[in-house]
């Protein structure tokens, strides 16, 4: 049976009309008596947010600084309310040393308060970060921003590597702090006389504690003199090796007796001092392989009572002896109790010299010099939480969203 020529051409009709009304629905193309599909462009969504952080260097040695970058770029269709900069460091080993002025790290925490970031802007932070202790280290900072709906959400960056190495130089003492060690490859140069320059304050005492209570602690032959009473004197009855003087009117009245603690009244007599303190020496045994340390705390002092002349005189005489024996050398000066020349007058008999210092609010500490030495010249920040404890690691405090 042929096929009526009418029904086909009406058909054909019909189709052609159906195809024409389809082609008329968005995204639909009609060539011919053929139907295509356009393809979908994509919005960009209103909040596209991407962050980046980027290191100077990949590698440090520890105690040194790099610089760190984190970039924040805006790839969306609306604004972007910042409100802060997450885990910009781990929680230990490294050390952030200055932030943007208009900004506060707290716990690892940048606030931006907010900050508006437009769309197709980019916003860039750097920091200079100081490398503390040996390890290998992730940085992986969190964005967090406001959206549409008024909450706050988290946005990760590709975390960094940095790579911390320790180099240690042969005949070095620990200072008993490691951040203070690490600036000087290893500790102080065995048998070199370094002053320490402060003011009064309590990280330079701690600093102090550190150094003799390293020495204590390890089984080296230590000595300490100061004028405080009660300071060192349980540690004196507790270990054989430590032999502290102390120099005080207040000396006779202390009830802590022992063979290694001996009592000056005072140090107007530079005589009285010398007696005990060289009888001391002489009762060692030459050097060995043993490292022997000496903190003299009282040198201030000495030199408001006997000037530079006699200072220096006694000075000169003691660091000979103390370098026959086989001693380094830690004595603290406040360079703020004497005028410019006499301390000067003295620091020039030291072979190194170590300051703490203080600038917005904060306590640093920087080599000045060491004498024929490598040592790396850079501030180290001093805080008492740190240097109260043994480690330096720190709890953070994290947010909740």
């Amino acid at each position: 049976m042929n096929p009526n020529p009418r029904n086909l051409s009406d058909s054909s009709d019909k189709l052609d009309s159906l195809l024409k009304k389809v082609a008329v629905l968005e995204d639909i193309i009609l060539l011919g008596n053929k139907v295509y599909t356009k393809k979908r462009a994509e919005k960009t969504p209103h909040v596209l947010l991407q962050g980046r952080v980027t290191t100077s260097k990949s590698e440090v040695s520890a105690g040194e600084k790099f610089v760190m970058e984190i970039e924040l770029t805006n790839f969306g269709r609306s604004p972007v309310a910042l409100d802060g900069i997450e885990e910009i460091i781990p929680c230990c080993g490294l050390e952030i040393m200055n932030a943007p002025e208009e900004y506060v790290v707290e716990d690892s925490y940048l606030s931006l308060n907010r900050r508006t970031l437009e769309p197709s802007k980019k916003e860039k932070f750097r920091f200079s970060v100081q490398a503390l202790e040996k390890g290998t280290y992730i940085i992986s900072p969190r964005i967090v921003h406001v959206e549409e709906e008024g909450g706050l959400k988290i946005g990760n960056f590709e975390p960094v590597t940095i790579e911390v190495k320790e180099i240690l130089l042969p005949a070095r003492m620990s200072t008993g702090y490691k951040a203070l060690d690490n600036l000087l490859f290893g500790g102080l140069p065995l048998g070199h006389a370094v002053a320490l320059t402060s003011a009064s304050c309590d990280e330079t005492k701690l600093l102090v504690d550190r150094f003799i209570e390293k020495g204590v602690r390890d089984g080296e032959t230590t000595f300490a003199i100061t004028m405080e009473v009660g300071r060192w004197e349980k540690l004196a009855e507790e270990y054989p090796n430590f032999n502290l003087f102390l120099c005080s009117t207040q000396a006779e009245a202390t009830s802590k007796t022992a063979p290694n603690i001996f009592r000056v009244r005072g140090s107007e007599n530079l005589t009285d001092i010398n007696i005990p303190l060289v009888s001391t020496l002489r009762r060692l045994e030459a050097p060995n392989d043993k490292p022997r340390r000496i903190c003299i705390e009282i040198l201030s002092d000495i030199l408001l009572q006997h000037k530079a002349v006699q200072t220096r005189r006694w000075l000169t005489g003691l660091k000979a002896n103390l370098k026959l024996k086989g001693f380094t050398t830690l004595a603290l000066i406040n360079p703020y109790m004497h005028p410019a020349e006499e301390v000067q007058a003295v620091l020039d008999l030291f072979d190194g010299e170590i300051q703490v210092f203080e600038e917005d609010q904060q306590k640093y500490l920087r080599i000045k010099k060491m004498y024929d030495q490598d040592y790396i010249e850079n501030e180290l920040p001093l805080k008492k939480n740190t240097l109260s404890t043994t480690g330096i690691a720190r709890r953070l405090k994290y947010r909740k969203y």
